[in-house]
């Protein structure tokens, strides 16, 4: 082996042992980033209350599109932010400002089980209105892989002091989505 290409090769091996490939890595991302991706349903009913019954459960498809698919292999690193979820009833006798708690948490398409809780309200709580529920998150989630995902779930649970009579309300879920994958390849 030629002195110039020794010298090079042991070069490159003692500044990514030293830590370089971290820095190479750093150079080498390939980034996606939604600012705002809406989802909307406007007339969902919800039955009455039993008596007794004390916990309310509603599920918001949102779908992400192609952000994750265009994307290098590898493991995608993905930030999800919540940055607003809204229940406002639109018809019947709802009292929201009954409710003691409420969370929207997320999960995977098709799943039972949830990923993660991003947001939670208790009373006493600005967010807690007669008619309206506007719920925001304050910091991104950091979910590895997601925005490979065609859609995600957002899980709304509230509990409380529910409506007795059967009302109807509009939806509304905005998320911001931040995708990364390292496309520094290391090969020997």
């Amino acid at each position: 082996m030629p002195a110039l290409a020794r010298a090079l090769l042991l070069t490159t091996l003692a500044l990514l042992a030293s830590g370089c490939r971290k820095i190479a890595d750093t150079f080498f991302v390939v980034t996606a980033e939604t600012d705002q991706i809406c989802q909307s349903e406007s007339g969902v009913s919800f039955s009455g209350a039993a008596p007794g019954q004390e916990t309310l459960e509603r599920t918001l498809e949102v779908p992400l599109g192609q952000i994750g698919q265009d994307l290098p292999a590898g493991r995608v690193d993905t930030d999800l932010s919540l940055q607003l979820f809204t229940l406002e009833v639109t018809g019947g006798d709802a009292d929201l400002s009954k409710l003691q708690t409420v969370k929207v948490s997320l999960r995977r398409q098709g799943s039972t089980e949830l990923i993660r809780t991003l947001l939670e309200y208790s009373q006493p709580s600005q967010a807690f209105s007669e008619k309206l529920l506007a719920l925001r998150a304050v910091e991104a989630t950091s979910v590895p892989d997601l925005a490979r995902d065609e859609r995600l779930e957002l899980v709304l649970e509230a509990r409380g002091t529910l409506p007795a009579q059967a009302w109807t309300a509009n939806l509304r879920a905005c998320v911001g989505v931040r995708a990364e994958v390292h496309a520094f390849k290391f090969i020997f």
